[in-house]
């Protein structure tokens, strides 16, 4: 990948944080997600954006490490995702959608289209929830090819509410 592209890339991503976040509500989540739009393990800060009665829409930024082959080394991968959470009360639909930057510690630099569509049971009285998604992960710059993958996540909320 050009270093151009890259740099578009990270500066849209910005861009779009930035004004999510902006206008977020206080609802503010840390995850853990085993396998799904990081890799093998990822770390994840998550905010929403648009609460409403029975769904809500929520930015996701992440952070992962995992290590390729001799030739690539290791990569860093930074997951930004928007999701939609549908439902009443604790089980919800999420469906979510969005890019991960991507870089070797080799110096190579690529992009992946990453998307889950899972279940999410989010207890109403409780801080924590529990997302079991099949997330593939989906290249386009080249050629067209899908990466069939799935996650567990759990989450915290932290926020004051």
């Amino acid at each position: 990948m050009e270093l151009n592209t890259l740099k578009k890339s990270i500066i849209t991503a910005c861009m779009f944080l930035s004004i999510t976040f902006s206008h977020a509500q206080k609802q503010q989540f840390f995850s853990f997600e085993l396998g799904g739009s990081g890799g093998l393990v990822s770390i994840n800060y998550e905010r929403n954006y648009l609460e409403r009665k029975n769904y809500f829409l929520q930015a996701r930024v992440g952070f992962s490490y995992a290590p390729i082959d001799a030739n690539n080394g290791g990569v860093l991968i930074f997951p930004i995702l928007t999701h939609a959470v549908i439902g009443p009360k604790n089980h919800k639909i999420d469906f979510g959608i969005g890019q991960t930057l991507s870089m070797t510690t080799k110096g190579n630099f690529f992009i992946l289209m990453p998307s889950s569509i899972g279940y999410r049971y989010q207890p109403s009285s409780k801080k924590y929830y529990w997302r079991f998604a099949y997330t593939p992960i989906f290249s386009y710059l080249i050629d067209f090819q899908t990466q069939h993958w799935g996650g567990i996540t759990y989450g915290y909320n932290f926020s004051r509410r």
